[in-house]
């Protein structure tokens, strides 16, 4: 499963975006903190697990090509788990209808 952390932290951050910036401009006041956060701490589980997958993929493929990818998709795993973890900062220390 080299792949993993690529292609399921693509799909968490896509979705942890989407529902943080859908439930700000509709409904701002009851969207963050809980709800934001919640929906960023499942995206930080999926990306942590499928790196994680990616990892053991790396330490224990001999195949240089999977060895690539894997190294790949560990590093965009840990990128995507950093991107959704800013807005879960900002959501605790901006106040929730900001701008």
């Amino acid at each position: 499963m080299p792949w993993a952390g690529l292609v399921v932290g693509i799909i968490a951050v896509a979705a942890v975006h989407q529902f943080g910036s859908d439930g700000t401009f509709d409904k701002c006041a009851t969207i963050a903190p809980g709800p934001l956060l919640i929906a960023g701490a499942l995206g930080l589980v999926a990306c942590s697990i499928s790196g994680l997958a990616s990892w053991r993929s790396l330490r224990l493929s001999k195949d240089h090509p999977r060895q690539v990818v894997a190294t790949i998709s560990v590093g965009c795993a840990a990128l995507f788990a950093l991107a959704i973890l800013y807005p879960m900062i900002a959501s605790l220390i901006l106040p929730p209808c900001f701008g």
